[in-house]
């Protein structure tokens, strides 16, 4: 079974949306998935009950607890585990990161969030487990140009020394209104930008994960809506 943690450094950076768009992401793949939701807030168990679907699965649970969860779900024959952290909570990263085969540092092209993100990079580095930076909530582009904030953000993520996803999750409204429903923007408009930008970042995400002994495919196919990727510092965009 694999583990993906997902953590930032403050609240506000749509944490939860991404990883409860991943988990959809993988269950639409036919990975069996599991979210454990380590945030006092509960916001991935509030998403749940308002998905009232029985997949993917969602447990509260906490961060000190992960191993006996991590065994569970090995025991129950799932493929994958989803750990939704507590924001600001170093230790919680850390243990979350330490389990897990990959960690995604969500972060929006903002100087606060850019610069509060500081702090779990200096973390989670010694670690020396695989990290992956995912840009959340950008501007669109206008006009086939990248606005100047996504931009030097990118910059100043490579710079911190970890990769980062090719493709950012855009501002756009379809986000917030597919989570209140309990659903991803895959399931409430499949052709969409969105959906699209969804379908990239798990591809990435689920290349990078060793599926040892998998007989199911992890690629999702390439969507008529899914932009191209351009060169190594730049991010998949539409």
């Amino acid at each position: 079974m694999n583990i993906i943690a997902v953590v930032a450094q403050k609240g506000g950076t749509g944490k939860s949306t991404v990883i409860a768009n991943l988990a959809v992401a993988a269950h639409l793949s036919e990975r069996r998935t599991i979210v454990v939701d380590t945030d006092p807030q509960g916001c991935i168990v509030n998403w749940s009950r308002a998905r009232q679907a029985a997949e993917p699965a969602v447990i509260y649970g906490k961060a000190a607890a992960i191993h006996p969860m991590r065994f569970a779900a090995e025991r129950a024959g799932l493929d994958l585990m989803l750990i939704d952290t507590r924001a600001s909570s170093i230790e919680d990263s850390l243990d979350a990161a330490k389990a897990a085969q990959l960690t995604l540092v969500v972060v929006r092209p903002t100087a606060i969030d850019l610069h509060a993100i500081r702090k779990t990079i200096e973390a989670l580095k010694p670690l020396g487990r695989p990290a992956a930076f995912v840009l959340n909530q950008a501007p669109s582009r206008r006009v086939d140009r990248e606005p100047a904030i996504v931009g030097a953000a990118v910059e100043l993520l490579l710079d911190y020394g970890l990769a980062l996803a090719p493709v950012a999750l855009r501002s756009r409204g379809i986000y917030q209104t597919a989570f209140a429903q309990g659903l991803s923007p895959q399931e409430l408009d499949p052709e969409g930008l969105a959906a699209g930008e969804l379908r990239a970042l798990w591809e990435h995400v689920s290349e990078r994960l060793a599926w040892a002994g998998a007989s199911i495919p992890a690629r999702i196919p390439r969507g008529p809506e899914r932009p191209v990727a351009e060169k190594n510092r730049n991010i998949e965009h539409s």
